[in-house]
């Protein structure tokens, strides 16, 4: 009996591992893009307490909507993310407000920064904050005019080297990293390590993903 039971457990060990623990990793496709929300719920994901943000919620055509609040309203990712070497994507449409919306707060080495997307009334895009000076103040600030009701997309590309962003596949900000610090503003620090947050703005997000960079 005893030597049946080992040979049961010797069998048990060498089995694959199971469906439901090949669940975890996350499906990537061919160019290596990883999927961070389902479009179902917020698997993954929480709601900070920022005070008095909008309510949050998966709509049924499986876009993230993120009302409109007092101040910022968002969602912070509660898994493991990398720090640097990688890019993360999102679209955004903006539906109500004349603020930032689909701001992507994201870790850049030891510190954090936020890819402000038309704040300040609208126009404003760039990063909060590099050196302590917002996104208005340092020399990244680039004016767009964002309108509503229009889907675009963001991206965030940091690596040992230097931080990038992108609105619709044009790079809009080239920051060398070297001895710059990085560090978001308090109103947004529940968004790190990695978040998604509108200001006095409500706005869809849809297809977020990331991929790491190989160097």
């Amino acid at each position: 009996m005893k030597k049946m039971i080992a040979m049961l457990l010797l069998t048990l060990l060498s089995l694959p591992v199971a469906a439901e623990e090949k669940k975890t990793d996350a499906p990537q496709d061919k160019d290596g893009w990883i999927p961070l929300f389902n479009g179902k719920n917020l698997d993954g994901w929480k709601v900070p307490n920022f005070g008095g943000e909008g309510e949050v919620r998966v709509l049924q055509d499986g876009t993230l909507e993120i009302g409109m609040g007092v101040m910022i309203t968002g969602v912070t990712y509660t898994k493991d993310f990398p720090k640097t070497n990688y890019e993360i994507e999102l679209q955004a449409m903006r539906t109500q407000g004349s603020d930032f919306f689909g701001s992507i707060t994201f870790p850049i080495g030891d510190g954090f920064a936020t890819f402000i997307t038309g704040g300040w009334g609208g126009g404003v895009f760039g990063i909060s904050c590099i050196d302590g000076m917002d996104a208005s103040e340092n020399d990244q600030m680039q004016l767009i005019v964002s309108k509503d009701n229009q889907w675009y997309t963001f991206r965030v590309r940091v690596t040992d080297d230097d931080l990038e962003c992108y609105v619709d596949g044009k790079r809009i900000i080239w920051q060398p990293r070297g001895d710059v610090s990085f560090k978001t503003r308090m109103e947004v620090d529940y968004s790190q390590p990695l978040g998604i947050t509108a200001y006095c703005s409500e706005c869809l997000i849809k297809n977020v993903r990331y991929r790491k960079i190989e160097k």
